[in-house]
C-alpha cells in the first residue's frame, strides 16, 4: 500500500476516505467457473500457492519433446458472464492482450508457427469477466491527478513529488477468468489451466474504461500460461526474477517480438501506453490491437 501522501489538512479528507474504503474491499472477485471449453477437466489440480485462483495440469515430458507451437486466438464471446457492458472491440482488445503476452513467453522456448503443422496447439477462452466500474476508476484518477496539481501550484506537502499514485477506491474492481489448454498432434491434452485474476486497490492501474482491468489481467494470464508451457512449472510457485532487457523491450517498449509470427498479435503500446496509463486513458486509445487480417 502506498503511504498517505500528506498529513496536511487540505488533503486529510482524501486520505481518510481512501483508508476507510480500503478496509471494505481491496480487490475484485475471483471465481473459477468451468464453461466446458477444455477437452477434459479431471486432471486439473489447484495450485498450492493460490488455490482459489488457478487449477493446473502439466505433462512435462510431452512439453519437453515439443518444438513448435500454434496459437489459436483467444475466444471472448458476447454471452460470457459479465460481458454485457463491453463492446466487441473491447472484448477483442482484451483477448489479444492475452495472446500477445502468451506468444512472447512461448517464443522463449518454442518456434511459434501459424500453420496447422505444430507439435502443440494452444487455445484459450474467457469464461467470466467483471468490468471495471467507471465511477470508482474515475474518482481515483481524479484524486491522483489532484495531487499532481497540488504539487504544481506549490503546496509544500507534495511539492517536488509529482503525481503520487493513491490506492484505488475499492468499488467495481474488475476480474477475469480464462480456460486454456495445449493439445498435441493427436489432440491429446498436454497442459491445461483454469485461471482467475482480479484487480486490486494498490497495484492495479486505474483507467477510464470498463475493459481496463480485464485488459491488464489478460496480459497476466498470458504470462502465466506461457510460462507454464515453456517451463513445465507452476507459475504461481516459481521464484520471482527481474525482467530481462528483451522482456522490457518487447512487452513494455513495444519493439519487435522475438518470433516474427508474434507480430500477428500486434506490438505493446510502448511509450504511448505508458503516457496513456499515467493520465488514465482507456487502453484502446494506445493499443492498436492485432495486426490487420490476423483474426
Amino acid at each position: 500500500m502506498q503511504p498517505s501522501p500528506s498529513k496536511r489538512r487540505s488533503l486529510s479528507r482524501i486520505a481518510a476516505a481512501v483508508a476507510l474504503l480500503s478496509t471494505v474491499a481491496a480487490c475484485g472477485t475471483v471465481l473459477l467457473n468451468d464453461r466446458g471449453s477444455l477437452t477434459r477437466y479431471d486432471r486439473l489440480k489447484a495450485s498450492e500457492a493460490v488455490a482459489s485462483a488457478s487449477r493446473l495440469y502439466v505433462d512435462r515430458p510431452a512439453l519437453a519433446k515439443a518444438r513448435t507451437v500454434r496459437i489459436i486466438p483467444t475466444a471472448f464471446h458476447a454471452d460470457v458472464e459479465g460481458a454485457g457492458p463491453l463492446t466487441q472491440a473491447e472484448r477483442r482488445l482484451v483477448a489479444n492482450a492475452a495472446d500477445r503476452a502468451l506468444c512472447y513467453d512461448l517464443s522463449l522456448r518454442y518456434d511459434v508457427v501459424t500453420g496447422r503443422d505444430a507439435d502443440l496447439t494452444v487455445r484459450a477462452q474467457v469464461t467470466r469477466v467483471e468490468p471495471t466500474d467507471l465511477l470508482g476508476a474515475g474518482a481515483t484518477i481524479a484524486g491522483s491527478a489532484g495531487v499532481t496539481v497540488a504539487s504544481q501550484v506549490g503546496l509544500s506537502a507534495v511539492e517536488g513529488i509529482g503525481r503520487i499514485p493513491i490506492p484505488r477506491i475499492p468499488i467495481g474492481l474488475g476480474s477475469l477468468t480464462v480456460e486454456a489448454e495445449a493439445l498435441d498432434r493427436r489432440r491429446e491434452q498436454r497442459a491445461a489451466m483454469v485461471w482467475g485474476g482480479a484487480s486490486n486497490s494498490f497495484t492495479s492501474q486505474p483507467r477510464f474504461s470498463r475493459a481496463s482491468d480485464a485488459y491488464d489481467l489478460a496480459g497476466e494470464f498470458g504470462q502465466d500460461f506461457g510460462f507454464m508451457l515453456a517451463t513445465g512449472d507452476d507459475p504461481f510457485t516459481a521464484p520471482n526474477t527481474l525482467p530481462t532487457w528483451d522482456r522490457v523491450r518487447v512487452t513494455v517498449l513495444g519493439e519487435a517480438p522475438l518470433d516474427p509470427d508474434c507480430e500477428a498479435f500486434g506490438r505493446a503500446p510502448g511509450i504511448d501506453g505508458i503516457l496513456g496509463d499515467y493520465i488514465g486513458l482507456p487502453p484502446e486509445y494506445t493499443d492498436k490491437g492485432p495486426a490487420p487480417g490476423a483474426r
